[in-house]
């Protein structure tokens, strides 16, 4: 796959510089500028966001949030340790508030703990992932953020459609991978 993509990008390269080469280099240039002023403007709202997450962390809202998120983690992944939930919990709870990029770590040490020495995904591991794609946030700060930077009049349009559309994504996801499970656990008893 990755040949293709690279024999794709290659012919597309060749072709634009025998077709426009002035406008293929120019086109080039604009780009990277683009991909340079988004990544600092980026990194500007991450920054942010893991200095508010770690103030929340010294002040115990994250684990106050983490312990709201525990009766949940604890009734949909049963069988891990109180340290995998606690991992779990806080990765929602940062999820929750939008700051994705602080519950990646969290969420690659959960799955390690859940997986352990296994070499296929367990029925957890993929509960968790599920819950993590649909992505349920109360406040999308990112989207909001890319949306101000590109001159949005209201950036936080997004909030009710995100909040509405992550809930009923995770709630499909969740029974989906519970029906997987029933339907696996009645296929090995008969």
């Amino acid at each position: 796959m990755n040949l293709l993509f690279f024999l794709l990008f290659f012919a597309s390269v060749v072709w634009m510089l025998f077709t426009d080469p002035a406008g293929a280099v120019s086109a080039a240039l604009a780009g990277a500028e683009n991909a340079v002023t988004v990544s600092v403007k980026m990194l500007a709202v991450y920054a942010l966001w893991l200095g508010i997450l770690g103030v929340m962390r010294k002040n115990g809202v994250a684990e106050f949030l983490s312990r709201l998120f525990h009766p949940l983690t604890k009734r949909l992944f049963k069988g891990e340790r109180a340290e995998t939930h606690s991992l779990i919990s806080q990765n929602l709870a940062a999820n929750f508030l939008g700051i994705g990029s602080a519950a990646t770590p969290l969420g690659i040490d959960a799955v390690r703990l859940m997986q352990g020495e296994q070499t296929d995904a367990t029925d957890n591991t993929v509960l968790f992932i599920v819950i993590n794609a649909c992505g349920v946030q109360l406040l999308p700060a990112t989207v909001i953020a890319l949306r101000a930077q590109a001159g949005s009049a209201a950036p936080a349009d997004v909030l009710t459609p995100t909040v509405i559309s992550t809930l009923v994504t995770a709630a499909i996801g969740v029974t989906l991978c519970f029906l997987k499970r029933s339907a696996r656990g009645k296929g090995q008893g008969k």
